[in-house]
């Protein structure tokens, strides 16, 4: 066993004097002491183009570059057919933005507006004059009046849009005309112009 433990003892110092046989290495001072690397260059064929051509049109003839001016020059002297506008089909309704309107025994109001501001009126027109909605439908343009003791008929006031303007009728089965124009009235008087 003596034996074997002067070779352990044996290699152990042969390991540590061997690291201590090795020569020492410098730290390399790759900031100061490295070599400049040469610039790089672009190839002459990735080169990039101008800048006032980037969104440049080629004319129809494919010579020249086309711009916006030569574009609105050359547009004025052509006809443009969209480019007046087109006038109402009812002049009528836009003298005044809601009109009381009779024909025969039918009776309506017609407003300037499309159906999303129409609706909000005559929504806002029933609130001032107190007449309460049951229940509204915007899809069909309906709102449902609330029956009550004296008038146990269901009105219904609609709104449709036609052609940029909206009329607004009141109806009721087995009601008479007499009582639909005295709601139409006072929702008339209640719209704001």
């Amino acid at each position: 066993m003596k034996t074997s433990n002067a070779i352990t003892a044996a290699l152990v110092l042969s390991m540590l004097a061997g690291c201590g046989l090795m020569p020492e290495r410098k730290p390399v001072d790759y900031k100061n002491g490295g070599t400049p690397a040469p610039a790089l260059e672009v190839p002459p064929d990735l080169t990039m183009p101008a800048a006032g051509q980037r969104y440049a049109v080629p004319a129809a003839d494919g010579t020249q570059v086309a711009s916006y001016s030569d574009y609105s020059r050359d547009a004025k002297s052509v006809e443009q057919p969209c480019a007046e506008p087109v006038a109402a089909p009812v002049a009528a309704a836009e003298a005044a933005p809601a009109r009381l309107i009779a024909v025969g025994e039918q009776r309506f109001v017609l407003l300037s507006e499309p159906f999303d501001r129409a609706w909000r009126k005559v929504g806002l027109a029933l609130e001032r004059a107190k007449l309460a909605t049951g229940d509204v439908n915007r899809s069909k343009g309906m709102f449902y009046l609330k029956a009550s003791e004296k008038q146990p008929v269901e009105w219904r006031v609609q709104v449709q849009e036609t052609q940029g303007v909206s009329v607004v009728t009141v109806a009721a089965e087995n009601a008479a005309q007499e009582d639909a124009a005295r709601i139409l009235d006072a929702l008339f008087q209640r719209l704001e112009k």
